[in-house]
């Protein structure tokens, strides 16, 4: 059993979702998921991984039997790939509905299996222990060392790291359950595979922490994808973080502790006093049915807590337990996981609840370095600006309010890339979590938003933004279908046409639209400098803007102002506090506990 003092109230969500999820299996033990109707044996390994730790860290020999059981189900679904050397664990790619791949399931299948054999040590049977640990081996040798340096998506390339490095550890710890593999164990292949994967992870990490989704330069179909994404970044840091000692690399060290650091610091830098990530900046956003999502929480959770622990970073300590407690409040009165609350203008998320269920193992892996933190007041806050220059995210923060602030960022689709920047994106007050400035991210004309028209209706505009995305319309619709929704089915592709289409044909223009901006900062603040665009980034020919953002202590001053609407027409502001457009050149508004009514023709209060 683990040594540490574990907080039961910060176990109890995580065991409430364990629960729901062991409720799924089937008289096989298969855990089948209500939506996809199929087993994602990779979620199946991230149950096994939570009850393990639950088991371990609770004394529940219950959950202990439930991972070894889940852990008898990975070994067998390990199939050779047709006539190839490689071993993977089905379903991965090649069931359309299992909505993963063989690298995400195969990362956390040799992770559960070496975990299981690692921490149970003799108390597991030594028939289970002989076929976990050389199933874990099996798929690291002929699969994850190779997929940990050419998998295009850098999230994918670390969790394959997590596999390997369980691998390597069980390599290392039970030579004799190895004997008689074709490959000998202890060669150093694992450890040379695995250390490249950490190489080529630092060198396409951003400077300022962040990582793109997608990169350009390893395959993205789409510039959008390109971006960064708040959903994902915890899970590279993150899974760094679990892979580099089994791989033999010291986190503290200089050669590693920079690129972490930064990660955490943009990881943290994203979320708000209430717990939630700033959801606009996302390469991803077809993934969620709002503007948040929660369900990255576990990943975010592992990673805060591990680093802060690790760095002797408190406030990153706090920011773990604040996206644990926020993750808790989502789960239903069963204990299944939700991505976001219902609410108008919100739908249904792609990922399913079992997905969300399973990635509760890395909040578990947290419980020690949770249950040690405390919730002690961060103190006084004075005002203060953190840029990520290559994310082109600002924070803006003060003792009574936290904004964040997008300048450029790639041009998007419907599908691919943040859909809002070149101005405000979230504003949170800080003692209450209230937020202050409602978004709609399909919208184009949102608060604290220039928006008019320019031209005419444009089909091949709105064609080359969405028309390849049709065909993965069709996708998402047989996903809707196989659960049975035969209505959202038929809906999704004239939903993608609406959106992705007709929206960016459409002469609506916005100063949200611009993909373009440039920043300058300012004491306590930034100025955004940028032009009225169309949904796809194209330029209004003629316009221009200058928009200061800036907090002094009593909450967020903005000075909004029109130089010239150059072709555009019909241009109004929609008014934070008025909730109606207003005209006028230079807008001036203040966000906070006291926010002031409009004033159309003069500046905010400290900003000239």
């Amino acid at each position: 059993m683990k040594s540490a003092t574990i907080d039961a109230q910060l176990a109890r969500p995580l065991e409430r979702a364990l629960d729901w999820a062991l409720g799924l299996a089937d008289s096989q033990g298969r855990l089948i998921c209500p939506e996809h109707g199929v087993e994602h044996t990779g979620k199946s390994a991230c149950v096994a991984i939570l009850a393990l730790e639950l088991g371990r860290a609770l004394g529940r020999q219950d959950y202990l039997d439930a991972a070894v059981a889940q852990g008898r189900r990975l070994v067998a679904r390990l199939e050779r790939e047709g006539d190839s050397p490689c071993f993977t664990f089905r379903p991965g790619r090649h069931d359309p509905f299992n909505c993963s791949n063989s690298v995400i399931d195969g990362g956390a299948c040799s992770d559960a299996l070496g975990s299981l054999v690692l921490e149970l040590g003799d108390s597991l049977g030594a028939d289970d222990r002989a076929a976990f640990a050389r199933a874990c081996v099996l798929h690291a040798r002929t699969y994850l060392r190779y997929a940990a340096v050419d998998k295009g998506v850098p999230a994918q390339r670390a969790w394959a790291l997590t596999g390997l490095a369980r691998a390597i550890e069980v390599e290392r710890r039970y030579p004799e359950l190895l004997e008689g593999e074709s490959q000998a164990p202890g060669d150093g292949v694992l450890v040379e595979a695995g250390r490249r994967a950490v190489e080529i992870l630092a060198a396409i990490q951003h400077a300022d922490g962040s990582y793109p989704y997608h990169p350009l330069e390893w395959g993205a179909g789409h510039p959008g994808a390109s971006d960064v994404s708040s959903f994902y970044q915890s899970r590279v840091t993150g899974f760094l973080l679990f892979a580099l000692p089994g791989l033999g690399l010291e986190p503290k060290a200089a050669q590693q502790r920079e690129g972490l650091e930064a990660g955490l610091d943009f990881l943290a830098g994203l979320q708000g006093p209430d717990g939630v990530k700033c959801g606009l900046v996302e390469a991803k956003p077809w993934y969620w049915g709002a503007t948040y999502e929660v369900a990255s929480h576990p990943f975010d959770v592992f990673t805060l807590a591990r680093g802060g622990a690790l760095f002797g970073r408190d406030d990153w300590l706090r920011a773990a337990r604040r996206a644990h407690r926020v993750w808790g409040d989502h789960l239903t009165g069963d204990g299944q996981p939700t991505s976001h609350r219902p609410g108008p203008g919100r739908g249904r998320s792609y990922q399913c609840p079992l997905f969300w269920a399973g990635h509760a193992c890395w909040a578990a892996r947290a419980l020690p370095e949770l249950s040690a933190a405390s919730d002690t007041d961060e103190g006084q806050v004075q005002p203060s600006v953190r840029w990520f220059a290559e994310a082109q995210v600002a924070r803006l923060e003060d003792a009574c309010v936290v904004a964040w602030v997008r300048g450029a960022r790639p041009r998007p689709n419907v599908h691919h890339g943040s859909p809002l920047g070149a101005g405000l994106l979230r504003v949170v007050e800080r003692g209450s979590g209230r937020e202050l400035l409602p978004r709609c991210r399909l919208g184009g004309h949102n608060l604290a938003e220039w928006s008019g028209l320019a031209g005419h209706l444009a089909p091949a505009r709105g064609w080359r933004a969405g028309g390849e995305e049709l065909r993965f319309s069709l996708w998402l619709a047989r996903v809707e279908a196989r659960a049975g929704r035969l209505g959202s089915a038929l809906r999704t592709p004239l939903a993608v046409a609406r959106r992705g289409i007709l929206a960016f044909a459409h002469p609506r223009v916005s100063s949200a639209f611009d993909a373009e901006p440039e920043v300058d900062l300012i004491d306590h603040g930034l100025v955004v400098r940028s032009r009225l665009a169309h949904r796809d980034g194209e330029h209004v020919v003629g316009s221009a803007l200058e928009r200061t953002f800036r907090v002094d202590g009593q909450g967020l001053a903005v000075r909004d102002a029109l130089a010239s609407a150059g072709a555009a027409r019909r241009v109004t502001f929609l008014h934070p506090g008025a909730r109606t457009p207003i005209g006028g050149p230079v807008i001036g508004y203040r966000i906070g506990p006291s926010s002031s009514s409009p004033s159309p023709g003069g500046p905010a209060g400290g900003i000239g």
